[in-house]
């Protein structure tokens, strides 16, 4: 069943034959040969060792059930018929706390979306930059952050929704092709249908990319380096998606960068 017992910072499982017990960097692993008996009593449960020197587990839960049903997993990882030769020792185990903290971090910055790594940043450099900086009043400096950070959020939001950065990059290097009349996928009678195109790249593989619009001139615009970035040339998008997304997002973002920026030039006056 896999229950996990939570008291505290101690975790208690089973997993792997072994009786588990976590707390903060240290694991105690029982080997399933060396327990005992396992004894409910009072709502808990008292886990038995072979090994003399190992005092007895208590292992408490303010659900009867849930401590019925971590005792059978506990009773399933016994040997079934007596154990011959000597019995797996009980180990403990201290994880080092940098290196697997370091491997997070590192996770973090290569695998995260670019929107949370910069709202990060956003938060660890700003905080003290607006902690530190002695730019009266305090009040403006706290609110010209907050509001920073969310003028940034919703423009980025906005840049998010509009594909942004892929028309700016598919401008830049981007190829114009003639595509494949699209096929039209999904849709019902109260929704549109998706256009699925398909294209020929310069070099002469076929891609497939799928749009909400379709091309007012059957042609697509696409990035030869990353043939995933399309972009489809309709007036569509740009006088029903965009301007509306400016308005609702794009707009509101930029003035409260403004706002930002406006606290950020008077920063050097108050240093120099």
């Amino acid at each position: 069943m896999g229950v996990v017992i939570k008291n505290g910072r101690t975790r208690l499982r089973v997993a792997g034959g072994e009786l588990l017990r976590e707390r903060g960097r240290t694991t105690t692993a029982v080997p399933g040969p060396q327990i005992r008996s396992v004894e409910a009593e009072d709502g808990a449960l008292t886990v038995l060792l072979f090994d003399p020197g190992e005092p007895p587990m208590t292992i408490r839960h303010r659900s009867p059930q849930v401590l019925a049903a971590f005792s059978e997993e506990i009773r399933a990882i016994r040997p079934g018929r007596p154990y011959e030769g000597a019995r797996p020792p009980v180990r403990r185990e201290t994880a080092d706390p940098w290196p697997g903290r370091a491997a997070r971090v590192r996770d973090f910055v290569t695998s995260a979306h670019p929107l949370l790594k910069a709202a990060a940043a956003y938060v660890v450099v700003g905080v003290p930059v607006v902690a530190l900086i002695p730019v009266e009043p305090r009040g403006e400096a706290v609110g010209a952050w907050l509001a920073g950070g969310l003028g940034f959020g919703l423009f980025a939001l906005w840049a998010k929704l509009v594909s942004l950065r892929t028309r700016w990059i598919v401008r830049f290097r981007g190829v114009t092709v003639r595509a494949d009349p699209p096929d039209r996928v999904g849709g019902t009678a109260d929704t549109q249908p998706d256009y699925r195109y398909r294209f020929r790249a310069l070099d002469g593989r076929l891609y497939e990319h799928t749009s909400l619009w379709a091309s007012h001139n059957g042609e697509i615009r696409y990035d030869p380096q990353d043939p995933s970035r399309v972009v489809v040339p309709t007036r569509i998008m740009w006088l029903f998606v965009d301007v509306a997304t400016l308005v609702a997002f794009g707009t509101p973002g930029s003035g409260l960068i403004g706002v930002w920026l406006d606290w950020a030039v008077r920063v050097p006056d108050a240093l120099f």
